[in-house]
């Protein structure tokens, strides 16, 4: 199964990266970075020693109109990067090595200075695990409660700045949060986020070059609402101990309206299956003393606000559970002397229950008009609950009525 978790995670930042772009309009960057874990969960307290020490070697492009995308989301440029850090822990963090694809949208653009948003994601590989820095296999305080298995996603994001010296130099400078974790693939897997800045300088070998993007007039995408059916699956642990994987599955059925050429909002329909609910393991967090397929389920409402480039989507979802049998069940303690009865809103922590609200960073890639592939990682805040792979259909409500061009 890791095979196929590798090839998965290496074919979406191959996908990611295939993106049409002009030959000669690139920048290589050199950067080195200091920074912080947080320690968002008391797993990290004893894991968390020195800083966040490395550097990031990366390439950019500059897009220049070859796709209508380009110029809807305001020729933003396309980044390849490579990453090595040292996470402050030798004996039990290690090193993070990261590939990932990023686009750098642009923000704001001087003589003297660029500043951009910039987000990526890609694969992370860790040379530290719990399974290999645990003294006692059955106790997390003795090993690396963070990251369960060596092959990991890896999200970044913050702000560019660039500033033009001359000769094709220019000094970078990143502010970013960065994530590592498994999504629950394999447990423990608490992540690790980190807050980190970069600094260094980049070169533009064709410099003397003019590359302007080519403003063009573009025909407007179809703006009518389109209906979307999505069914996607995967596996999770829930608890190291018990040492199995349980299947999970998610079926949606979400309505999306274009607010322009490349954005869109849609609203979802969302219901969950997860099989680690099942009574079965030793995990002391949810009261269940029976395998019942109702504890297994659970039903949401989603704001799914995503960008559109191309053939891609990309965006942050907004849940919350409507329906959450599981909800009466956390945290174990309250649930096992008396029957809970939560209302749709309520105070939570957590460290000790999944609570009302959930998120999902996702991404679409479409095949055609109609079929396409779909990945997300659920989270509850920040904590991963399971990766979907997935596959949907696209119901367009109307198709738009393209202009007609007239020659003499």
């Amino acid at each position: 199964m890791k095979k196929y978790f590798l090839i998965y995670l290496f074919n979406l930042v191959l996908i990611s990266c295939l993106f049409s772009q002009t030959e000669n309009n690139y920048s290589i960057h050199l950067e080195g970075t200091y920074g912080t874990i947080l320690k968002h969960t008391k797993h990290l307290n004893n894991l968390v020693k020195g800083p966040v020490v490395g550097g990031e070697l990366s390439v950019e492009w500059q897009t220049m109109g070859e796709k209508d995308w380009h110029q809807y989301l305001g020729f933003p440029d396309i980044g390849l990067g490579a990453v090595v850090l040292n996470l402050g822990n030798d004996k039990m963090l290690g090193n993070l090595f990261a590939l990932y694809p990023y686009l750098n949208f642009k923000l704001l653009r001087t003589n003297f200075i660029h500043v951009n948003l910039k987000a990526g994601a890609g694969a992370s590989f860790l040379t530290k695990t719990f399974d290999n820095t645990a003294t006692n296999p059955m106790d997390l305080n003795t090993g690396n409660a963070a990251i369960g298995s060596k092959l990991n996603v890896y999200f970044a994001g913050g702000l560019n700045f660039t500033i033009p010296i001359d000769y094709g130099f220019a000094l970078v400078a990143d502010m970013q949060w960065n994530h590592a974790s498994n999504g629950s693939f394999y447990q423990p897997n608490s992540g690790i986020n980190m807050l980190n800045a970069s600094v260094g300088i980049a070169y533009a070998p064709y410099y003397k070059h003019s590359y302007t993007p080519r403003l063009r007039t573009r025909p407007r995408l179809n703006q009518y609402p389109a209906i979307e059916l999505i069914a996607a699956g995967g596996v999770r642990e829930l608890y190291y101990k018990d040492d199995k994987q349980y299947p999970t599955g998610s079926f949606v059925v979400a309505v999306y309206k274009p607010l322009g050429n490349a954005f869109r909002l849609g609203l979802g329909v969302e219901s969950f299956y997860d099989g680690v609910y099942n009574g079965k393991t030793e995990f002391k967090r949810t009261y269940l003393n029976e395998d019942k397929l109702a504890n297994k389920i659970r039903v949401g409402l989603a704001l799914r606000p995503e960008l559109v480039f191309g053939r891609f989507s990309a965006g942050i979802h907004f849940g919350m559970y409507v329906y959450n049998p599981l909800k009466n069940l956390e945290p174990y303690n309250d649930a096992s002397v008396a029957q809970l009865d939560k209302p749709l809103i309520y105070k939570y922590n957590v460290e000790e229950e999944d609570g009302w609200f959930y998120t999902r960073a996702a991404l679409q890639y479409s095949m055609t008009d109609n079929l396409f592939l779909s990945l997300g990682l659920k989270t509850h805040l920040h904590k991963a609950e399971f990766i979907e792979w997935g596959i949907g259909y696209r119901f367009q409500t109307r198709k738009a009525e393209m202009p007609v061009i007239r020659t003499r």
